[in-house]
């Protein structure tokens, strides 16, 4: 099946809550089977490529490459080029600690987390007590962008920190030494605005509670909401993962990378693109904005109704066949 290249969400499409659908492990035995290229993409991320694809393996018995698992911020790993010498500024990753192991697998070659300078300046934040076990970072070496990899584990600090870097144009020395903060109006309007990316835009995500938590895009709004009121300006940013284009690109050089290895003497010229998900919002849309042929799942937040999808399945075993049928 060199013809065809399939990307799959996980939550609600191969994973529901905690446990693997029994369609998922037959669904993934069908495509090694048949020999299609695939990826396993998600707005999911805050870990290794390595880690979630050895996870992953594990769960739905079949081997996943990290080169096959494409996490929120795997396409934001090419930034790094422009942050990967010695001498080049630091980024500022939000998220857990470990997407620091990330962003350094990347090749950014000195990324910091929050934490790291809450424990620079504790005054930064002073609402609580800094954790203990995080190193303070310099003040010499400028912060060169913001990179929101996963949710914050600290909204209030975390809006307080960008807002700052953004005024400061990435000096931690104005930050925290007051005798090299200028004055505020005059070094705001001095410079364009540190670059900013999002991992991805979802604006809820769901656990075994009732009521919806706030993801990455909530954490977005309320950054903007904030900054525009401080400063007088939008927030400039830019956005990665479901639905938007450089994501897509990414899973879509990935799959042809995996066919290449399955088919060697093959080109994918003429490759059609499938894109399983459950999330109209997020699966679906993306897949139809960037080209690809939809595949909508009944298994996670699709309730029914009306929906944009190329196909309607129940599951992901019975996507797997339409599209092997195709």
């Amino acid at each position: 099946m060199r013809h065809v290249g399939i990307a799959f969400d996980i939550d609600g499409v191969l994973i529901k809550g905690k446990k693997v659908l029994p369609q998922a492990i037959r669904a993934m035995q069908r495509i090694k089977e048949n020999k299609v290229p695939f990826v396993l993409m998600t707005n999911g991320g805050g870990t290794t490529e390595a880690n979630k694809a050895a996870e992953l393996s594990g769960l739905l018995k079949t081997q996943i490459t990290p080169s096959q698992m494409i996490l929120s911020h795997t396409p934001m790993a090419p930034l790094s080029a422009n942050y990967s010498s010695d001498k080049s500024d630091a980024v500022l990753i939000l998220g857990k600690a470990s997407c620091k192991e990330a962003a350094l697998a990347y090749g950014f070659k000195h990324p910091i987390l929050s934490e790291e300078i809450l424990a620079t300046c504790a005054d930064i934040w002073p609402f609580r007590t800094p954790i203990k076990g995080y190193e303070p970072v310099s003040l010499d070496r400028r912060i060169g962008a913001i990179l929101s990899f996963h949710d914050s584990q600290d909204w209030g600090r975390d809006i307080q920190i960008v807002c700052d870097l953004i005024r400061a144009n990435g000096d931690l020395r104005r930050i925290v030494e007051p005798e090299h903060h200028t004055h505020r109006r005059r070094h705001q309007l001095s410079h364009p605005q540190l670059p900013v990316y999002f991992s991805n835009g979802d604006f809820v995500w769901s656990n075994n509670l009732p009521l919806t938590r706030f993801a990455q895009g909530g954490f977005r709004h309320s950054l903007e909401s904030v900054y525009e009121r401080l400063s007088g300006k939008k927030l400039e940013y830019t956005m990665y993962g479901k639905p938007y284009k450089s994501t897509y690109d990414f899973a879509k050089l990935a799959i042809d990378t995996h066919g290449q290895e399955l088919y060697p003497q093959v080109e994918s010229h003429g490759r059609r693109y499938f894109g399983i998900g459950d999330n109209p919002e997020s699966d679906i849309e993306g897949a139809n904005r960037n080209g690809w042929t939809s595949v909508l799942v009944k298994t996670g937040v699709y309730e029914g109704g009306e929906h944009e999808a190329k196909i309607l399945v129940e599951d992901v075993e019975e996507a797997v066949d339409t599209i092997l049928k195709s």
